[in-house]
């Protein structure tokens, strides 16, 4: 069996992958809701105190999904990723592949590989189970902005695995791996505060999605960003790799 393979079954063979998709879902089936009975919601929990707030938009409803799926769904995509690349947490498991492979790309990559698809795969139906909502409840959105919001969102949860990887070569173990990784992408917004700096970091692509059904920014304004993630989520791997084949077991 080889390790594309192995990766591929301890990803659907275990509760990982479903859970995954099954959150990102839930996430973009309920948020819209919640927006749009936002009022009724705070009018019960208050004992009836009138709450007076604005009619929510379309891109409300969108915030809402994009803002869980920052927190709670970055969350376990690091957690799952984290899983994949502590196999030197184990010193019976990594003697074993390691005595198996020429290259520690070997290792990075399908795990790589398959961890960003699943992110990919569960934000996507998060997202298009949150358009659906969003239609039927609150009203339409622009297919252009969507669609160039989730290229945003697959690029920046893409980054998000691929500095996992390299936090794997710098800790040992599931948790301590995803605090680094978290320590990572949690500094980026604060480095955002820097006006100068802004447009370039890939946390700019976290709320692009609601920006661009906004119409307060085109996709070309998140250029930057873009290319940028990409640079830096290439680089992260590749210095993962390479401190990993120099690691110790």
């Amino acid at each position: 069996m080889n390790l594309w393979r192995l990766e591929w079954l301890r990803l659907v063979r275990t509760p990982r992958a479903l859970a995954l998709g099954a959150v990102f879902v839930a996430i973009g089936l309920i948020e819209p809701v919640v927006t749009r009975y936002e009022s009724t919601l705070f009018a019960h929990a208050g004992n009836g105190v009138r709450v007076s707030a604005p009619p929510p938009t379309p891109a409300d409803g969108l915030n809402g999904y994009v803002s869980e799926i920052a927190f709670v769904g970055l969350i376990l995509v690091v957690i799952l990723s984290a899983s994949a690349f502590s196999f030197d947490a184990r010193p019976g498991l990594s003697t074993f592949l390691r005595t198996r492979i020429s290259s520690s790309w070997q290792l990075v990559t399908p795990r790589f590989v398959l961890c960003a698809a699943g992110a990919t795969v569960a934000y996507l139906l998060g997202t298009i189970a949150a358009w659906i909502q969003i239609r039927s409840l609150l009203g339409s959105l622009p297919a252009a902005g969507l669609l160039g919001g989730m290229l945003c969102g697959v690029t920046y949860l893409t980054f998000a695995v691929a500095v996992t990887a390299l936090a794997a070569s710098v800790a040992r173990g599931t948790l301590a791996t995803a605090g680094v990784a978290f320590g990572v992408l949690l500094a980026l917004p604060i480095l955002g505060t820097i006006h100068a700096l802004e447009r370039w970091l890939p946390s700019a692509l976290v709320n692009a999605p609601v920006d661009l059904v906004e119409g307060a920014h085109q996709l070309p304004y998140f250029g930057p960003a873009l290319a940028v993630t990409v640079v830096a989520g290439g680089a992260a791997l590749c210095a993962a790799a390479i401190r990993l084949r120099s690691r110790e077991i």
